[in-house]
């Protein structure tokens, strides 16, 4: 499937939307055009981007994701993360899918890899975990 171009570096598109000082760092993905990069750890060509390092190096251990798309960039940063010894939340209610029908399967698969699923932020179910 062929994207629409979207998040292109230097667009009014790609802007983070937060206050840039809250980050530490920003990861870059999608750095090849010869791959799909959905996972913020790896594009579909192997190619690693300094996320796990920097999570890492920093102690975290668990991570809160949401975002656009739920079955394809959410899924497979997701998936990566629980492969790469993370424990892992997706936030459903801040999500949004490509399709509903692949939304569920992707939702499901997550599931399946031991990911947790909510429908809101739940910080006390996050510390808990």
């Amino acid at each position: 499937m062929l994207w629409p171009p979207h998040c292109v570096q230097g667009t009014e598109g790609a802007k983070v939307l937060l206050d840039n000082t809250l980050f530490q760092a920003i990861v870059k993905k999608g750095q090849n055009p010869k791959f799909d990069s959905y996972s913020g750890f790896q594009d579909d060509g192997g190619a690693k981007t300094e996320m796990d390092n920097i999570l890492k190096a920093a102690g975290i251990k668990k991570l809160v994701i949401y975002g656009i798309a739920t079955d394809y960039c959410v899924k497979a940063t997701a998936i990566d993360a629980v492969t790469n010894g993370y424990k892992v939340v997706v936030i459903e209610g801040l999500s949004k899918g490509v399709a509903p029908d692949t939304t569920a399967k992707s939702l499901d698969e997550m599931k399946a890899k031991g990911i947790l699923i909510m429908k809101e932020i739940d910080v006390e179910k996050i510390k808990a975990m």
